[in-house]
């Protein structure tokens, strides 16, 4: 019996041509356009090699390999234009056996089919003896290994002590490792009890586990802990109250304190002066060191100290209430070295919270709330930059992608010296369209290098909309034919608008393009107009799978797309709703979008000048 191949490849023309090839050496192919599909095929056929593209419409290559490996053991191969280490090194750790980028000679990977089935037969046969249902009883981690049967877990190699607690929460967070695991679930799947209310404990347990794993503060390998910060940056005035009033009245009690000891003070003082104590001491000291004559002693007290006893108890006074002052500002000053310290410790990025003075609790929630708006600020860049990266490894697919179909067909035509002229002429066409769409992803790459949302300029004139929109449906019919769509126009007759018409027309060729990739086909798209309260609003409506939620609310990012698997066949970058978007709010209006029973909608208002 020949050796059973699965092939899942969301680009048809892709997976058609390995199937030639591959059925041309005598293999069996199972050819799959999606992951599910494939998902459930290796349910049911016995398989003896899998080659997977990475980037699929519901389910990536990825996770398929990982089905896979849950069960059986024979090869796989990812097949994907991704070409970065990191893809490579994930793809090989997670199970695969061996990875091809494209663009490809498909002798090529023939070839390795064979090496990778030779392999299979002689040293990885006895693995398919591995029962189906056998649960999962280990998980290795990028180093890190737990068994549930032996209750061992090693870190690169060396054996990690936990208690029964430690183990089950790390086998559970290994278990559904990816996704963000709540307190209350971990709580209450681990202990088996109700949670209440206090997460104590379980980050009591995880701040242990990450000592014994070594974990690092700043950035955790293993455990990561995700906060869901909800202070107000404005407190409620009642609590705002209450938490001023007790710095006010800490620094009012020692105020009075400091006073109560000047006061007391100088009232000995003076008591001394009133009953002579002083006066004695001081004509005594004049007698018996200075003058030796007790008259002149006395005479010169009453002249410099006694006729100024008041000038002499004011300057005083003056001296001890400067050194009460200085002491009140250290004792004052050293709330703003607590804020200062924690100012400092936003720009070092420290990773807990600040904690200041009890008597600052309202500026330490402040600061606090500040500190983590700008961790997510700072996470809101890293995921735009993301997105940038992910633009330049998305198009490199994109263009990889039509660049394999070119070269792979016309070296089948090179290569095969009798295929019919039904072939070839099939063959010919689609290296000619694959080619032509090519050069369609070229020009939008030029295109995104080099429009700048943020320097559109607009150019008003005025501009019959009614004719733009029948213009526009007019050029699309072919689309529409190869979907066999129907478009039905519901326009205000001679509908005079102001606006830049280049850009205005360009938004209305997005969202419709949007619309005819996006239709089931055999359906319509509908554009309606309608006015209103000085305003114009065109709706943009056809039948397609309904947009979940999530998708909904980021469609208008730059470089967002739908298609996670970047197919050819729904095109684009991700920048043509973003600009639509930039374009209809420098007008003055707002473009919104829908999406439920699956039906699509898109409306446009803009305001009639």
């Amino acid at each position: 019996m020949s050796e059973q191949i699965l092939i899942v490849d969301d680009e048809k023309e892709i997976a058609d041509l390995i199937e030639v090839y591959l059925k041309n050496d005598g293999y069996t192919v199972y050819k799959f356009y999606n992951g599910l599909d494939a998902l459930e095929c290796i349910e049911t056929q016995k398989m003896d090699l899998a080659i997977l593209d990475v980037m699929l419409p519901d389910i990536d290559g990825f996770r398929i390999c990982q089905k896979i490996r849950e069960q059986y053991y024979y090869p796989i191969i990812m097949l994907t234009a991704k070409v970065e280490d990191t893809d490579k090194i994930m793809g090989l750790t997670i199970g695969a056996d061996d990875y091809i980028t494209k663009p490809f000679n498909p002798l090529e990977v023939v070839a390795r089919v064979k090496t990778q089935l030779r392999r299979y037969v002689r040293y990885n046969n006895a693995a398919n003896t591995k029962e189906k249902d056998t649960p999962i009883a280990e998980h290795d981690v990028r180093g890190l290994i737990i068994n549930k049967n032996t209750h061992k877990c090693t870190l690169y190699g060396k054996e990690v002590t936990l208690t029964p607690i430690e183990f089950s929460i790390l086998w559970y967070l290994c278990e559904n490792r990816g996704k963000v695991i709540p307190s209350e679930e971990l709580f209450e799947n681990v202990w088996g009890e109700q949670y209440l209310d206090n997460n104590n404990t379980v980050m009591a347990h995880i701040g242990r586990l990450r000592e014994k794993l070594n974990e690092p503060a700043k950035k955790p390998k293993f455990i990561k802990t995700v906060w869901e910060w909800d202070i107000p940056l404005k407190n409620k005035r009642n609590s705002q109250r209450d938490d001023y009033r007790l710095l006010k009245n800490k620094l009012l009690i020692r105020t009075f304190g400091m006073l109560f000891f000047a006061f007391a003070f100088l009232a000995a003082l003076y008591s001394l002066f009133l009953r002579g104590h002083i006066a004695n001491a001081f004509v005594g000291f004049l007698d018996n060191f200075v003058y030796h004559d007790y008259d002149r002693a006395l005479n010169v007290y009453s002249m410099y100290i006694r006729n100024y006893m008041s000038l002499f108890f004011i300057v005083l006074s003056l001296i001890l209430f400067a050194i009460i002052l200085r002491f009140y500002l250290n004792e004052f000053s050293k709330y703003f070295k607590e804020i200062n310290r924690g100012i400092d410790a936003l720009i070092e990025e420290n990773i807990g919270d600040i904690v200041l003075s009890s008597e600052l609790t309202v500026t330490e929630k402040k600061i606090n709330h500040i500190k983590h708006t700008l961790e997510q600020r700072k996470l809101a860049t890293e995921l735009a930059e993301q997105r940038k990266n992910d633009l330049v490894v998305y198009l490199a697919h994109d263009l990889k992608t039509p660049l394999t179909s070119v070269i792979g067909y016309l070296t089948l035509l090179r290569d095969e010296n009798q295929i019919s002229e039904e072939l070839r002429e099939k063959y010919l066409s689609i290296s000619l369209e694959k080619a032509e769409y090519l050069e369609d992803l070229i020009n939008e790459f030029f295109e995104i290098t080099r429009f700048n949302l943020s320097n559109i300029t607009l150019e008003y004139s005025m501009v019959n909309l009614t004719r733009m929109l029948e213009q526009l449906t007019y050029e699309f019919k072919p689309m529409f034919l190869e979907k066999n769509l129907k478009c039905e126009l519901e326009i205000v007759p001679d509908t005079m608008i102001k606006c830049d018409v280049n850009k205005m027309q360009r938004v209305f060729d997005n969202l419709l393009r949007n619309a005819v990739n996006y239709s089931f086909a055999d359906s319509t798209i509908r554009i309606v107009s309608t006015q209103n309260e000085g305003n114009l609003n065109i709706k943009f409506t056809n039948f397609g799978n309904t947009i979940p939620q999530e998708k909904l609310e980021r469609i208008f990012e730059q470089f967002y797309r739908l298609d996670t698997a970047r197919s050819s066949r729904s095109g684009g970058a991700g920048l043509g709703l973003a600009i639509a978007k930039e374009i209809v709010e420098l007008h003055g209006g707002s473009i919104t979008a829908k999406s439920e029973n699956d039906i699509i909608e898109f409306e446009v208002t803009i305001p009639l000048l």
